[in-house]
């Protein structure tokens, strides 16, 4: 009896870590899991940069403010950040390295790694990549695009 319910015990441990590191929240630190405001702005750099991974770069200008969409300009900041016409520009896959809030919960830096490849020369790089997030006055989470730029 004692070693059904041991092995019942061993099988849902390993049964439910899988299950946990099948999830897109496995991709960041455990640090970040603890915090719901860290998880949210990991959550939303992960889908601008699958956003740009798919070229998608009207999809990608939604996380500036409302003010900035329309004149938004994502292929400028891949080229900033990848240094890197977009056009020759793989994304490959990408990882949550960091979140990091301020002491008023207002705003947020994401680190973030990327593995791309360049389609002109075939080199495959792995930068890092820092994003900037303001709480706005509704409480949705904005990138600070003029930030994200200059870093």
């Amino acid at each position: 009896m004692r070693k059904g319910l041991f092995l019942l015990l061993v099988v849902l441990v390993t049964g439910g870590s899988l299950w946990l590191l099948a999830q897109p929240q496995a991709q960041v630190p455990f640090s970040v899991l603890l915090s719901p405001e860290m998880r949210k702005v990991a959550d939303l750099s992960r889908r601008f940069l699958e956003d740009i991974q798919f070229k998608d770069f009207k999809a990608a200008a939604r996380y500036s403010p409302l003010e900035e969409q329309k004149s938004a300009d994502i292929p400028k900041l891949i080229e900033r950040l990848f240094a890197v016409k977009p056009e020759f520009l793989d994304i490959q896959r990408f990882e949550v390295l960091s979140a990091y809030l301020d002491s008023t919960h207002r705003r947020a830096r994401v680190k973030l790694l990327t593995h791309v490849k360049l389609l002109n020369t075939n080199e495959l790089r792995k930068p890092e990549v820092l994003l900037y997030w303001k709480k706005s006055i509704t409480g949705a989470w904005e990138m600070d695009l003029a930030s994200s730029l200059q870093e």
